[in-house]
Formats: C-alpha cells, structure tokens, sequence
C-alpha cells in the first residue's frame, strides 16, 4: 500500500489541532464526502422539506377551530323606519367560535399519499446523489494517485537523464565522448521540463477536484493511502450477485408512476361533492360587560354539502393532462431500461478489454524494466551512445505510464459495472481497499 502525501483544505477543526498528518483511504475520504458535500447536503435538506410537507399534508383532515372577536361602534339610519336606539350611536360587541370538521372530500387521503410518495422519491434521488458522488471520488482519488505515479515516473527518468549527462561529460573530458552526445543530453533535459511542469500541474488539478468533492474548506496536510490494483474479472465476480440487484432510477420511476394516481385523485376531487360539518357558538350585546350573558348566546350545527354543477369542462383538460404525464413516465422508464441495458453490455465488454490489456501491459512493464537495468550497465561501459539510452528509457517510462492508465480505466470500468448492474458501490470499495490478494 503507498502513501501519497498533498496539502489540500479540510474542515475538520480535531484536523486542525493534529500535529500529524492524517491518512485517509479511499472509504474514509468516501465518508468525509459524504458528510460536507453540499450537493448531498443540499439533497438532504429537501428530504426534510418534503418531511414537513407530509405533516402539512395531514392537516385538513383536522377539524379547524377559529374564533373571532369584534367591537363595533355605529348608527342606523332613522329612515329605515325601525332604528336601533332611535337613531342614536350605539356599542356592538360579538364573540363567534366557529368549527368547521371535513366529513368527505375526494382526494383528501390521497393528498397526504402524494406528500408521502414526494419524500419516498426524494430518498431515492438521494441514494442516486450518494451513488453519483461515490463514483466522482473513486474516478478522483485513483486519478490523484495516477497523476502522482506519472509525476513521479517522470521525476525518475529526469534523473536518470541528469545522471546521463555527469557521464557523457565524463566521456567528453577523457576523449571517448562527443559533444553531440552532451548536446543530445541537455536537450532531453529541456524538453523533459514541461512534462514535468504539466504533470505537476494535472496532479494539483487532481487535489483540488477530490478537495471540492468532499466539500472541505481549511487548510492542512493529508496523506492518502491506496494504489492502482489490477482487478481481475474472475476474482472479483465472486463477490458480485446479479439475481439481486437495485436500480434506484426504476425505483425512483415507479415511484413517480403510483403517486401520479394519486395526483389524480387528488386533482379530480374538486369535481366531486364534499360534505363538512359546520358549528358556530355567538355571542352578541351591545353592552360590554354583559357581552357572555346566558341571555346573548346563540348557537347552530349544521351538515354542510356542496355539489359541482359545472366547471367549464376543466376535469376533461386535467385528464388529458394526467394520461399525457403517465405516457411520458413509462415512455421513460423504458428509455431507462435500453440505456441500462447497453451500459450493462458496454461496461462487461470494457472490463475484458480492460483486462486482456493489463496482462499484455504487466510483461511490457516487467520487459522494459529488464531492458532499462541493461542499457543502464552497458551504457555506463560506453557500449551503447545516448540515443539508444534515451530510447530504452523512454520506452520503459511509455510501459509503466500506460501499465497504471490501464489500471485506472479498470478501477473506472468496474465503478461503471458495479452501477449498470446495480450492485453495491461499498462492496467495490472494500475490493479497492482490500489488502493482500482478493
């Protein structure tokens, strides 16, 4: 297992105070993700909005109590014949509470189904976040260690060409070299530079993208702990269960085509009648004091129904609208099930590739490390010139470079197979971190 160490910004205050570094591996940089990322977190959030909206939703099923009080001060007109107090400015005060219970009305049960239905999919969408940030930092975390091992190849082979040009003046000093075989040097080490410079780049890159992932903010030094393991397809199929499978994006459909029937419920219900019962307890006096006398009450119940007669043939519109959304869901479900089909078959047939070239990448990797141990003694022996150094060298640094792409398109390919076939994203980062052989 190999530690790669970089500076990055975290919010971990216990980080802060650590006067080590702290090693993270791939689950523990999952983990830290998980808590921080403001995309989750904001997922998350929503999920309690929807979870205070299916509380709300409840409520009209309650009876609703209100009571009003008021104080009046006013005249009636004498014209009218019988005014109140002969015309004169008089006091009204009333009290009126007023309950109001809902008996029946359609949609009423399916409303609070709908609210349910909203926090079952926000769930869904959640663990599909979760998966879709799970894969980034996987993609992520192997690219900063691919950066890292590029970098490092390079640093190597630029030593080795620096130790080059101490022998070719060596050789140039005591007759047995060219000058043209120091000019060849100097060149390599100048074009060799940028490389360098750019894969510093593409690893810092690298950082920051897994920083953004996991959402940190203060600064400190982190060591990360992992490596571009060659997974092979037999030993990892053994920890893999195709007859069980979940798919959240079937989960999340399905979900949206059953609260659709009881959007609908809910939508038509206006056009059926409702039956309510209504009580109301006043008071009225014109005298404050005497305001809740027994002699100034009233009271009345009463069952209240109310029947649609028309509404402008709106339920019609509202059912075409209804079948339109139903068609476009299953529509989309079945687009679902073609794209994950392919995905299946396109990350299968990537993993064999993946594989067959590992193995013919591993002996081109053992090859041109025999190779660049041999023009390495012989050059020193003056039996081979700079070019045919140079060439090894660089052969062997192309084998190892794409040996470890190799591997990282693996890591990429099984995140792709383990989601196309819906299995757990934990397991292949147990695969991933699992030390020794699988």
């Amino acid at each position: 297992m190999r530690f790669y160490v970089f500076s990055f910004l975290v919010i971990m205050s216990s980080i802060l105070k650590a006067s080590e570094s702290l090693v993270l591996d791939l689950k523990e940089v999952i983990k830290i993700a998980r808590e921080n990322n403001p995309t989750l977190q904001a997922a998350q959030e929503k999920l309690n909005q929807f979870e205070a909206q299916k509380k709300l939703s409840v409520s009209p099923i309650y009876p609703n109590l209100s009571w009003n009080l008021g104080g009046n001060y006013l005249k009636d007109a004498v014209y009218t014949g019988s005014p109140k107090f002969n015309g004169n400015s008089y006091n009204q005060y009333s009290s009126d509470l007023k309950l109001v219970q809902p008996l029946y009305t359609k949609g009423l049960f399916s409303a609070i189904d709908v609210a349910d239905y909203d926090k079952k999919i926000q769930s869904a969408t959640i663990e599909l976040t979760e998966r879709t940030l799970t894969i980034s930092i996987i993609e992520a975390f192997y690219r900063f260690i691919l950066n890292q091992q590029s970098l490092e190849n390079l640093l190597k082979n630029q030593d080795i060409i620096q130790k080059s040009l101490a022998t070719s003046n060596q050789r140039y000093q005591k007759g047995r070299g060219q000058l043209l075989d120091i000019l060849q040097v100097k060149t390599q080490l100048a074009l060799i530079q940028p490389q360098v410079e750019q894969a510093k780049n593409q690893f810092e890159i690298a950082a920051q993208q897994l920083i953004n992932f996991m959402g940190e903010k203060e600064h400190s030094n982190f060591k990360l702990k992992g490596q571009l393991r060659t997974l092979l397809l037999k030993d990892v199929q053994k920890y893999i269960d195709l007859k069980n499978y979940h798919l959240p994006e079937y989960e999340v459909n399905q979900l949206q085509l059953t609260q659709l029937e009881y959007t609908r419920d809910v939508i038509l219900g206006k056009e059926y009648p409702t039956l309510k019962l209504v009580g109301d307890y006043l008071y009225n006096n014109y005298k404050k004091s005497d305001l809740f006398s027994d002699y100034s009450h009233a009271w009345s119940i009463q069952l209240q129904l109310s029947i649609p007669l028309f509404s402008g043939f709106s339920s019609n519109q509202e059912k075409s609208i209804i079948a339109s959304q139903n068609s476009q869901l299953k529509i989309a479900r079945r687009d679902l099930e073609n794209a994950l089909s392919l995905k299946q078959v396109t990350s299968l047939k990537n993993l064999e590739t993946s594989e067959t070239s590992l193995v013919s990448a591993a002996s081109a990797v053992k090859l041109a490390e025999e190779s660049q141990n041999e023009a390495g003694r012989i050059y020193k022996l003056s039996q081979i010139d700079f070019l045919q150094f140079l060439l090894v060298q660089q052969a062997a640094l192309q084998a190892k470079s794409s040996f470890d792409l190799l591997k990282f398109q693996s890591i990429i390919a099984y995140s792709n197979y383990f989601v196309a076939t819906g299995q757990p994203l934990p397991l292949l980062v147990d695969i991933l971190t699992k030390e020794g052989p699988l």
